[in-house]
């Protein structure tokens, strides 16, 4: 039997909260979370930590966007 020990990497801080919000905001946008409540989680969050506020809003924004271009794609 082997146990898998899990260590982090060394990142850069800013980089990680921007990219964490990008993910967030991608996963709210797949859920259908509405966008005004995609907007005021990100306001309510950009004075703790602007990054990932700026990060939630454009991978909130992009994944609409892959969304409406595969439908079109689909439908026609």
């Amino acid at each position: 039997m082997t146990v898998q020990t899990f260590t982090s990497a060394p990142t850069n801080p800013a980089d990680d909260s921007y990219n964490a919000g990008y993910f967030d905001g991608e996963l709210d946008a797949i859920s259908k979370l509405p966008a005004r409540q995609a907007h005021d989680r990100a306001s309510m969050a950009d004075q703790y930590d602007p990054l990932w506020a700026q990060g939630y809003a454009d991978g909130y924004l992009h994944q609409i966007q892959v969304t409406h271009a595969l439908t079109e794609q689909a439908s026609g």
